[in-house]
């Protein structure tokens, strides 16, 4: 797995985060690659938006994927999707004692 940015949610913090929002999501009914989890966690904190809130920053990464041509099948990424993954990174980041803009 890939490592992320220089906040607390970094190195196998990172790693266990996306591997736990897949398999949360897996449960929900969504068949995502944890390919697209670490680059959703990744993208936020590369652009420097993880401490804005959920509904921003999920659009802003939609923004940013058409623009980088990033698409997946059978799912679209588009800022629902986003947003759900966000969603459970904040449950992760809650039980880790993490408030979002350290992440």
């Amino acid at each position: 797995m890939t490592m992320a940015g220089e906040g607390r949610l970094s190195g196998e913090l990172f790693d266990e985060c996306a591997s736990w929002i897949w398999e949360q999501m897996g449960e929900e009914g969504f068949h995502l690659s944890g390919e697209l989890v670490e680059l959703i966690l990744k993208t936020e904190r590369e652009l420097a938006i993880h401490d804005r809130p959920l509904s921003e920053v999920a659009q802003l990464l939609e923004d940013e994927f058409r623009i980088r041509g990033i698409v997946t099948s059978p799912y679209e990424i588009d800022a629902a999707l986003i947003k759900e993954v966000l969603q459970w990174e904040d449950d992760f980041l809650g039980f880790a004692g993490i408030e979002r803009a350290e992440s």
